[in-house]
């Protein structure tokens, strides 16, 4: 499976503007990707009946001696969980070609991102239990193509396929890097969704509902807050890194537009709460994204 490493298009430094048009489309999300394709039935039920003969070869175990340790029902365990977490690995594999990171991917990436720990954690907690795991991978088609995009990944890396457990760890953390960055970028969508209620059809901030919101200590405009705090932070990382495409078609068009109008909101925020030492950093920030599109140099 090929892995898109474009570099996003260049910034124009003129391309925003104090019209309100940019603001209105970034909340525009774009329509997921197309439909996974259809599994054979017939397929599907060899598959069943491969599976159902590698769990029964997981289970050939001699009769102990003593009473069963938590160890013994470990590789079951794992199976289990490694069947199930594999399909939103899958999907979460074909919202990120399709550069899909709206507010409803959210989810779907973080269980990715657990999908993808599970096979960490085992290899880390006993990499022999990986290997008794073996015979199941290798006849269920998504966990198939969980460990074939893994070591893809560090091939593609390395110029190498993963060998020894350690090399194999490495290629799962390649995975789930991609994972921790798509949930970075569907975070800031959703962050998006909830900055649009603090703002007018006109663009400009609704002064009267934040005063309202403050004025009757709002539970609400605190967690909002909060969750702005952490993707403006992350969005500025972004930007450092050049990772700046969120929405299709868009480029870096979106994260500058939920840069300024974030450090907007909540430099207006703190000001209203006479925190001028916040107010000012907040207000610098959308000053300067404000008048240009900041890139990686």
């Amino acid at each position: 499976m090929h892995i898109d490493d474009k570099k996003f298009d260049d910034f124009n430094l003129d391309s925003i503007s104090d019209g309100d048009s940019d603001f209105e489309n970034l909340f525009n999300e774009p329509s997921e990707g197309g439909k996974p394709a259809v599994k054979n039935k017939a397929g599907n039920e060899q598959n069943l009946i491969n599976k159902d003969s590698a769990y029964k070869e997981l289970g050939k175990k001699p009769v102990p001696a003593k009473k069963r340790t938590i160890s013994d029902f470990e590789p079951d365990m794992d199976a289990l969980l490694m069947t199930a977490q594999s399909s939103m690995i899958i999907e979460g594999m074909e919202l990120f070609e399709n550069k899909n990171f709206a507010s409803e991917t959210l989810q779907i990436y973080l269980e990715a991102v657990k999908g993808v720990d599970l096979y960490i954690k085992i290899l880390n907690r006993n990499p022999n239990n990986y290997r008794k795991l073996k015979s199941l991978i290798d006849v269920d088609i998504d966990c198939q193509q969980v460990e074939k995009i893994a070591f893809d990944l560090y091939k593609k890396e390395y110029d190498t396929t993963p060998d020894t457990d350690r090399e194999k760890l490495e290629a799962f953390e390649l995975f789930k890097k991609i994972f921790k960055q798509s949930v970075n970028k569907a975070s800031i969508s959703k962050s998006m969704k909830l900055l649009r209620k603090y703002f007018l059809l006109s663009g400009g901030l609704d002064v009267e509902k934040i005063q309202e919101q403050i004025n009757v200590d709002s539970i609400e405009i605190k967690k909002d807050i909060n969750y702005f705090h952490q993707h403006l932070k992350i969005a500025l990382n972004m930007i450092k890194k050049d990772e700046g495409e969120i929405t299709r078609g868009l480029r870096g068009r979106d994260l500058n537009v939920f840069i300024t109008k974030a450090s907007e909101f909540l430099g207006y925020y703190y000001k209203l709460l006479e925190n001028i030492k916040v107010s000012d950093y907040y207000f610098r920030i959308h000053n300067i994204y404000k008048k240009y599109f900041i890139m990686k140099g």
